[in-house]
């Protein structure tokens, strides 16, 4: 038998009493279910801030030495059942820094007027759809927000998203520790392309587009549910460098592939420098570069003026015989059956990368549908530009979403504005010199030295062994007073 006494169901048994009484207005189903569901969302985030309250006073009660009530504060979030207000107290630790032990408890990030969870959503919707129908969806039985707070929650999981990558890379060609993998192959198949969007309201002389950097690193192709798919997909992109680029996917891209077992990679490309350049951050393997038929194709086709030969010289080029397709080529601009000036161009084209035009290896050719319905349909939609920083962020979102990676959370620590935190290390750091036995000490001698050293350079050389020794003495925790 059910207990009527939990908190759950005298709640169930409230919200049914509650209902009842709009059923009997309305007779509409799908405008009683919005009725309902507005109705059960505010109390939900009345109940809400209640709780928080109660719990603030269960925090207040055992608090940590040194914590003293300073005053109450107000803070309402915009969350996903609707604004949710509540009181905290303000506390004063022993070095006279501001403390919030239920913001603390819950990880809510300073200053944030959205919580985790509906920036959580916002992220969602904003990398599905504009700002605006973002905004909209939450305020459908949520907090209503404004475009540009969407658009600072985005910004936010970028940073999130940028800060990680960075420490990936860092930790993997810094400090030399190869990431945990989820699979061991010793082959895998790789593709790199770059895709091009509006910037938004460009400055006069600055360029009018910028470059989405991205990658896919696949295990293979299988056969499932009648189509071809590939197997372990992930997705890396962002508006950089090159080496900025692939030193953070490879690294990113060594949680699903074991970095120490990857004998080869099949790397498809289009002829740009940067894209062939995976071979130098995957020292271990051997990289075979193949020049994606995509761009080959593309590139007969916009010179030839005849379907008929622009299919002959593809077939020539696929085979590998690219000095024979360019010779062709030449020959039927001659013979106006194709346009002398992009003729030209596109045999230098294939003459350059002869060596990885229909070069051995497993069929590539993705990355274009990736960079078309991964990133263009989010990002290329009309009207849409982008800042740089804007267009990176979406980027790498974007790419987290399509590999099934989760988007990081931004901790209540990370949150922290950076002047607020050197301020507060700034009263740290004076309380400890007013308070300590000793000071801080900044500097002793040339350059900085830890406080238990000084500048033996202008002491006589008997003096400076025997300190020299006495010091030591002491780190090792053995007192000679001679």
């Amino acid at each position: 038998m059910a207990d009527d006494s939990s908190p759950k169901a005298r709640a169930i048994a409230a919200l049914t009493e509650l209902f009842l009484e709009k059923t009997e207005a309305c007779s509409d189903f799908s405008v009683l279910e919005s009725i309902c569901m507005d109705a059960g969302h505010e109390c939900m985030s009345v109940s809400l801030g209640r709780a928080l309250e109660a719990r603030d006073e269960e925090l207040m009660r055992s608090r940590p030495e040194g914590y003293v009530a300073h005053d109450k504060r107000t803070r309402t979030l915009a969350t996903e059942m609707g604004d949710v207000s509540f009181v905290q107290r303000r506390y004063r630790d022993r070095f006279g820094l501001d403390a919030y032990l239920l913001s603390d408890r819950y990880g809510i990030p300073y200053g944030a007027r959205v919580s985790p969870g509906a920036a959580e959503f916002l992220v969602l919707a904003a990398s599905q759809a504009s700002y605006a129908k973002a905004a909209d969806l939450l305020a459908r039985h949520g907090s209503r927000v404004s475009e540009r707070t969407v658009m600072a929650a985005l910004r936010r999981a970028g940073d999130a998203c940028e800060r990680e990558d960075v420490a990936a890379a860092k930790s993997l060609y810094g400090d030399g520790v190869v990431p945990e993998a989820e699979s061991r192959l010793n082959e895998i198949c790789m593709e790199a392309d770059g895709t091009w969007f509006s910037v938004q309201r460009p400055k006069p002389g600055e360029p009018r587009r910028f470059e989405v950097k991205a990658m896919c690193a696949y295990g293979g192709k299988e056969v499932r549910g009648g189509k071809v798919r590939r197997t372990r997909v992930f997705h890396h992109a962002c508006v950089g460098a090159p080496d900025e680029f692939w030193s953070e996917g490879v690294a990113q891209m060594g949680a699903v592939f074991d970095l120490g077992g990857i004998e080869t990679v099949h790397l498809g490309a289009d002829g740009e420098p940067w894209c062939s350049d995976a071979g130098r951050y995957l020292p271990g393997a051997r990289v075979a570069v193949q020049l994606d038929p995509y761009h080959v194709n593309r590139a007969i086709l916009s010179c030839s003026r005849t379907p008929g030969l622009a299919r002959r010289l593809i077939g020539v080029a696929s085979d590998g015989d690219a000095a024979s397709a360019a010779a062709l080529l030449g020959a039927a601009a001659s013979l106006g059956l194709a346009n002398e000036g992009a003729a030209k161009r596109v045999a230098g084209y294939l003459l350059n990368n002869s060596e990885l035009i229909g070069a051995e290896g497993p069929s590539l050719g993705t990355i274009e549908s990736d960079n078309q319905h991964i990133y263009g349909a989010r990002m290329d939609s009309v009207p849409c530009a982008w800042s740089v920083r804007g267009g990176s962020d979406m980027a790498r979102i974007l790419s987290r979403r399509a590999s099934g990676r989760e988007i990081p959370r931004v901790s209540r620590l990370e949150s922290m504005p950076h002047r607020k935190r050197d301020a507060r290390n700034g009263k740290v750091l004076a309380k400890l010199e007013r308070g300590g036995a000793g000071r801080v000490v900044e500097s002793v001698g040339e350059g900085y030295l830890p406080p238990h050293q000084v500048d033996t350079s202008r002491i006589e050389a008997g003096k400076a062994y025997a300190l020299y020794r006495a010091m030591s003495n002491m780190d090792a925790g053995i007192w000679d007073p001679h």
